[in-house]
């Protein structure tokens, strides 16, 4: 999601029998998609341009009700735990072949790690296209997801995306972030590897922009007007309007309560002080026909290649 530009040159070495990666330790590579610049940690394949980005990320969760009364407070937030999304414009193996498990790709930390349900994840147990739940643009489970991707619009794939695990599912979250090589791995060895230094929630937490939502909708027709956003650190009880590191912050609403999940999302720079909806009529209680109600409200952005994101939900 970052779009900061910069880049580092890194050492070549051999990765994979594929052949020569890219070794960026920790963060930035200029990686060329679309003449953009992409901040992250990036394995890149010089012998045909293909590139895999990972995301590391931390959720924190609160009661989509304090948003919808307008008593929301910092408070409210509880740690949620970690995930990774990995983004590449690798399309072997195809869609079907990772759908219907014919070919195994999975995601492995660098050592022992549980999620919330009890689960454990390690060098040699992955989070992997297992016994999975088909939708149109992709599959998943528990502790994976792929989504592919149609940027331009033209009926094709263009890219796909990797959740380890999805965000949506609290309990297949991973409770720490390991320092290490976590390793993207598919049928035939390792096809990324993506070197991560000790991110501690509790820590970079004391330094994160906080926000706190309102949902404005009107009481008569329960419609969704706007959303306002005040913006806290955790060293000032005042609301702050900015922050040097934040470039871009997307505030994303959904109705999970359907079998095809609903989005529509905001993006602003910086820090959003204001959202507005106008694609959607969207309903804080029961929707009406095939209007769509809110279940979850997101709000994220990413710092030097990690991402935070906020999830209001019922």
């Amino acid at each position: 999601m970052a779009l900061l530009a910069g880049c580092q040159s890194g050492g070549s070495s051999p990765d994979s029998e594929a052949g020569v990666w890219k070794d960026l330790s920790p963060v930035i590579a200029d990686v060329v998609q679309e003449s953009r610049a992409t901040e992250g940690y990036v394995s890149y394949h010089v012998e045909d341009g293909t590139y895999y980005r990972a995301v590391p990320g931390f959720l924190w969760q609160a009661p989509l009700s304090r948003a919808r009364s307008g008593s929301a407070t910092l408070s409210d937030y509880q740690y949620a735990g970690f995930a990774m999304q990995i983004d590449t414009d690798e399309s072997t193996p195809d869609l079907a072949q990772i759908c219907n498990s014919s070919v195994y790709i999975a995601l492995y930390p660098p050592a022992a790690t549980l999620t919330a349900s009890g689960a454990q994840f390690d060098p040699e147990n992955g989070l992997g296209n297992e016994a999975l739940s088909r939708v149109d643009d992709g599959c998943g489970n528990d502790y994976f997801r792929l989504r592919a991707l149609d940027d331009d619009g033209d009926g094709t794939w263009d890219r796909f995306r990797y959740s380890f695990p999805p965000g949506g599912n609290s309990s297949g979250l991973l409770n720490r972030a390991v320092a290490g090589s976590w390793q993207l791995r598919d049928t035939a060895g390792t096809v990324a590897s993506f070197e991560l230094p000790a991110l501690d929630p509790e820590k970079v937490a004391q330094q994160l922009p906080w926000p706190v939502p309102t949902l404005n909708y009107d009481s008569s027709t329960g419609l969704l007007e706007s959303i306002d956003i005040q913006w806290y650190e955790a060293d000032s009880p005042e609301p702050v309007t900015g922050n040097d590191m934040v470039k871009r912050s997307v505030v994303a609403l959904l109705d999970r309560g359907t079998d095809v999940e609903l989005r529509e999302q905001y993006e602003a720079y910086g820090l959003a002080r204001q959202a507005v909806f106008p694609d959607y009529p969207w309903r804080i209680e029961q929707a009406e026909a095939d209007d769509p109600r809110i279940t979850t409200l997101q709000i994220s952005y990413e710092i030097e290649g990690v991402a935070y994101r906020f999830t209001w939900q019922e």
